[in-house]
């Protein structure tokens, strides 16, 4: 379950906590990643608006976070089990 409870903590500062720099009128998120203004793809599909890190950032949150999610699920289904052997 902490791995689970990490997660979404890391989503919160990832996509909720950001900072903007006004010397060099940059925003970053919450973990200090450049961000730009969102493409017309994900806005379109995620009905996203604000600002994202890009691509490659995109693509490994989602495989960071759901494998977080998986494996953390499994370790709580693991510890659930019974052990009457």
């Amino acid at each position: 379950m902490v791995i689970i409870i990490v997660e979404f903590i890391a989503v919160f500062i990832a996509y909720f906590v950001s900072s903007f720099d006004p010397q060099t009128k940059t925003t970053y998120d919450g973990f200090g990643r450049e961000l730009s203004e969102s493409p017309w793809l994900i806005k379109l599909i995620l009905e996203e608006g604000r600002f994202w890190a890009g691509w490659k950032w995109f693509v490994g949150d989602l495989v960071i976070f759901w494998s977080g999610i998986i494996i953390g699920f499994n370790f709580a289904k693991f510890g659930f089990t019974d052990k009457k052997q």
